[in-house]
This record gives structure tokens, C-alpha cells and sequence, in this order.
């Protein structure tokens, strides 16, 4: 029979320490930047505005579920995909461009309509 060797691997410490290499350090901080910057973009909704926002998004929810319920059973995403694109365009399209897309004929309040319908 084979001799079989075994090996264990082990979470070393880098070989340089994060605090010493500048290149590491520059990294961080345009992480940090990044971030930041993204955290002071994303504005908070008001509460009537929040309110609206979830409800045109459980809308628009309610109205994907019922169609895919509609398609054979196996073949749903593939069918919706097909017809309506991929989740990731979906996700990328305001609730407006949802409403129109799905044929949703409820009204929709003019401040939220250029509201994407997930944030990624």
C-alpha cells in the first residue's frame, strides 16, 4: 500500500507586520475612505418616506411572487429570468422602472421613484 503523509496546515502571522509596511497601511486607509464615503451618501429616509419606500418594494415583492406562482413549478427563476431579466438587473432598477416593468397600476408617490428597489 501507499504511505500516505499528512500535513497540517497553520494560520501564520504575516511576514510582514501590519503596522510597519506602508503599502498594507495605504491600503487600509482607502478602505477606510471608501467606506466612509459611502456611509455619508446613504442619506436616511424620513418616516413617511421610509413608509412608502417599503411599501412599493412590498409591492413590488408581492407582484414578482404572484407571477412566478403562475409559471411551472421547477422552472420559475429560469422563466422569470427569461421574461423579466436576472435578479441583479432587478436589483439595479428604480421602483418606478419595477412598477412599469411588472405592470404594477397602483400609484406610486412622486419622491420615490427614482428609489433603487434594493441597495447592493
Amino acid at each position: 500500500m501507499h504511505d500516505k503523509q499528512r500535513t497540517v496546515a497553520r494560520i501564520t502571522d504575516s511576514l510582514v507586520s501590519l503596522g510597519k509596511s506602508k503599502r498594507l497601511a495605504a491600503m487600509r486607509k482607502s478602505q477606510q475612505v471608501e467606506l466612509e464615503k459611502t456611509l455619508q451618501s446613504a442619506k436616511p429616509f424620513s418616516g413617511k418616506k421610509a413608509q412608502q419606500i417599503s411599501q412599493a418594494r412590498e409591492n413590488i415583492e408581492q407582484k414578482i411572487a404572484e407571477i412566478k406562482s403562475a409559471l411551472p413549478a421547477g422552472k420559475q427563476s429560469k422563466l422569470f429570468a427569461l421574461r423579466y431579466g436576472s435578479e441583479q438587473k432587478i436589483i439595479q432598477l428604480s421602483v418606478q422602472q419595477l412598477y412599469v416593468l411588472l405592470k404594477i397600476k397602483q400609484e406610486l408617490a412622486i419622491e420615490i421613484r427614482d428609489v433603487k428597489y434594493r441597495k447592493e
